[in-house]
């Protein structure tokens, strides 16, 4: 994440959280600073989706460790869905192989859910 994308997520948080308005230019510039440098490892599109995802369901601003949770865990289940290979359209029967496979993969889903308390 660059310097910039970090200014578009903290823009985003500041608009949603009225309590940050309070903040100066010169902490808003900090935490650009610091957002882009926790979350260099982390696409623009992972950080704005879970920030997104945490002004829709939280009242309160998140910190940076919550908002890299959500990321991980994003990561975690967008592995398992990619790697489930084949998910059939239609609701129509499966084979029995395929069935057994979306199984395991909606229980791996849910085992990555509970990790953190979804």
């Amino acid at each position: 994440m660059t310097i910039q994308e970090a200014a578009k997520v903290i823009y985003m948080i500041h608009t949603a959280y009225p309590a940050d308005r309070k903040a100066t230019a010169e902490e808003l510039a900090d935490r650009m600073d610091l957002w882009a440098v926790f979350f260099a490892d982390y696409t623009a599109q992972e950080v704005e989706r879970a920030v997104k995802t945490w002004i829709g369901t939280q009242s309160f601003m998140p910190n940076t460790n919550e908002i890299k949770a959500a990321c991980d865990l994003n990561r975690k289940l967008s592995q398992k869905l990619s790697a489930a290979k084949f998910i059939p359209d239609d609701t129509g029967p499966t084979d029995p192989e395929t069935e057994a496979r979306l199984d395991a993969l909606w229980a791996s889903i849910q085992d990555t859910a509970n990790e953190v308390d979804l």
